[in-house]
């Protein structure tokens, strides 16, 4: 299947489900721009590319930059499986079990270990869908893991985990199930 035609299948079955998931751009509604501002200010200007270049989900909808659709319907893909971790996060607990989780639990910033764990399940889809595609190569490229590091450890998620090695083991259990299930070259 190419790039285009899995994509498009993707967008229809987040359409198909029996509460459709929509997406939706972020330059289309006032609260995204409310969120972006906010942001901005409590990471000190650390994380100023929400509005632009971060995709985010809130209950059925998935926000999208206002460039999504000049985006490689690969790189679209990749990010929509990540996304489907947090549609499905929102199902299982709720609008306020997810604001309390992934916003307050334990702390905002620096120790947000519900937003640690929340994000961790998504990025080990992440780390899959690479290795679906793309091959071992793709799953174990340092550049992916400092990228998701430093999203862990920097501004981009408010400080979520100060703790690198935990981020780096989780990667590395990951990268392990799937060099059982198809042995590296």
């Amino acid at each position: 299947m190419d790039d285009r035609a899995r994509y498009d299948a993707y967008v229809a079955d987040l359409a198909a489900l029996p509460t459709p998931v929509l997406l939706r751009a972020k330059d289309t509604s006032r609260l995204q721009g409310f969120i972006a501002g906010a942001l901005r200010v409590l990471t000190l200007g650390g994380q100023d590319r929400y509005a632009s270049e971060y995709v985010t989900t809130l209950g059925h909808t998935i926000w999208v930059p206002a460039d999504w659709d000049r985006w490689p319907h690969r790189a679209r893909y990749k990010v929509l499986r990540h996304e489907r971790v947090h549609v499905a996060q929102f199902e299982r607990l709720g609008w306020v079990g997810m604001v309390l989780v992934y916003g307050f639990l334990p702390l905002p910033a620096g120790l947000a270990w519900g937003r640690a764990v929340l994000e961790w399940e998504a990025y080990a889809e992440t780390l899959r869908v690479e290795f679906e595609l793309d091959g071992w190569a793709a799953a174990a490229d340092r550049r992916l893991h400092d990228g998701i590091v430093r999203r862990f450890t920097g501004p981009d998620y408010g400080w979520m985990w100060p703790f690198e090695g935990w981020v780096r083991r989780r990667i590395a259990r990951e990268l392990d199930t799937f060099s059982r299930a198809a042995p590296q070259p």
